[in-house]
């Protein structure tokens, strides 16, 4: 079989092929053989039809197109493996008449794996963020904790201000109608929190237990249920209980019973450090992304229109399963958007070529390095991804291997070492402090 490559686009070919009569021939043969064997034709048992009574009861152009079908596909896979195209695309087929005592020509226009040129991507000079944690941030840490443990204290000789909780009952209508979900018994809110209608809040200030009110109040125009937008509302509130939020001091006593220290001292002092750590650990991941983006940048590709459609088609089934497991289907979730399956992935494109571009980029670093992953590095990750599973290593690298999946495990390895080589040799810099906005 005779095939020539020849450019037709940037990162496209098409593959010219000349299949020898000799080989349709066998094909031909091989089909027609096949069709004998699964042909029910009466007077005949299932596999014992001679070749020339299905010739003639399913016509020679039908065992043409037959064997065409069986045949194409095997030719096109032997033109790719014996010019080593990496098609990454479909391909748009054309071919001649075919008959089976002559030789067989088609063309077949495929879209290839592009080869990025490499720029700088060794010693980059990359912004860092110094780590800073200041006074505040470990007050407002501090705070947090204090919430946790505050507790509500009942009252009975004031009246509501913000920031108390009312148990109280209450009953909605509009239009002179009951609202549906409007009317609630021992419902407890906190006032100036904002969870309710707005307005509902600010009229439950100044009352006192045993008080009842009587107000009107209209629904945002935005408000989830339609039918009530833009409508006023009439509430009636019987006040049961108030109570008020009481917030421990932060003190040696304090620190004893929210933590293992026996100091406010020694407990500020872990939340600094683990803030320090939280932040530095934020830092080093912002400076390993903003490497690897200045490499790609720096980089050369055109990214295959096959590639960003197939990287964006994965990306919606991602999207799918997080709204699945957000308990919603994807069809209330595009009914929610506006839009469709066609037009999300429409939007995820800019986000899936940019995600080609730097597996692109990662596989010429790795190659221009002769970045390898061995056999042992290979089963240490199994087995410790097998660790964090609670399953057996041993067994899961078997597992592995019998599905075919090591080969994917070695691409994101040698993708993390192509990520550490750029890393390791950027050179990291102070990051500049946004400029101020002036009048």
């Amino acid at each position: 079989m005779k095939t020539e490559v020849r450019p037709s686009a940037e990162n496209e070919v098409v593959l010219a092929v000349e299949v020898p009569h000799e080989t349709v021939r066998t094909m031909y043969e091989r089909t027609l053989t096949r069709l004998s064997r699964e042909a029910q034709i009466p007077g005949f048992r299932k596999g014992r039809v001679p070749r020339e009574v299905v010739v003639n009861r399913l016509g020679v152009e039908y065992i043409r197109s037959q064997a065409l079908n069986d045949s194409l596909p095997e030719w096109y896979e032997s033109a790719l493996e014996t010019t080593e195209v990496d098609a990454v695309s479909m391909p748009e087929i054309d071919f001649e008449e075919y008959h089976e005592d002559t030789a067989f020509s088609f063309t077949a226009k495929v879209q290839v794996r592009p080869m990025p040129l490499l720029g700088v991507y060794k010693g980059l000079k990359t912004a860092k963020r110094t780590v800073d944690v200041t006074a505040a941030q470990v007050e407002a840490q501090l705070a947090l904790l204090q919430e946790r443990f505050a507790s509500l204290k009942p009252v009975e000789d004031r009246a509501v201000v913000e920031g108390d909780f009312v148990l109280m009952d209450l009953e909605g209508s509009a239009d002179g109608q009951p609202i549906e979900g409007a009317e609630a018994k021992d419902y407890m809110a906190q006032v100036g929190h904002g969870n309710l209608i707005p307005g509902f809040e600010e009229n439950l200030v100044g009352l006192a237990v045993g008080d009842e009110k009587q107000f009107e109040i209209t629904f945002p125009a935005d408000y989830h249920a339609e039918y009530l937008r833009g409508k006023p509302a009439t509430f009636k509130v019987t006040v049961k209980e108030l109570k008020e939020k009481v917030v421990p001091d932060l003190d040696d006593s304090f620190a004893a019973d929210a933590s293992e220290f026996e100091t406010m001292d020694e407990l500020r002092a872990d939340v600094r450090r683990r803030l320090v750590e939280l932040q530095t650990g934020a830092a080093e991941r912002e400076f390993r992304a903003r490497a690897v983006d200045e490499a790609v940048a720096n980089a050369t590709v055109a990214v295959p229109s096959a590639m960003v459609e197939r990287e964006a088609h994965h990306l919606y089934h991602d999207l799918e399963s997080t709204v699945g497991e957000q308990g919603m289907e994807m069809k209330t979730y595009l009914e929610a958007l506006e839009k469709t399956e066609e037009e999300v992935e429409e939007e995820l494109k800019p986000r899936a070529e940019m995600i080609v571009k730097r597996r692109l980029v990662l596989e010429a670093i790795s190659t221009a390095e002769n970045i390898e992953v061995s056999d042992d590095e290979l089963r240490e990750r199994i087995k410790a991804d097998a660790e964090a599973l609670g399953r057996d290593g041993d067994q899961l690298v078997i597992d592995v291997y019998a599905s075919g999946r090591q080969d994917l495990i070695r691409d994101e390895l040698l993708m993390a070492k192509a990520v550490d080589l750029i890393v390791d040799n950027a050179v990291p810099t102070e990051m500049a402090e946004p400029a101020e906005v002036t009048a």
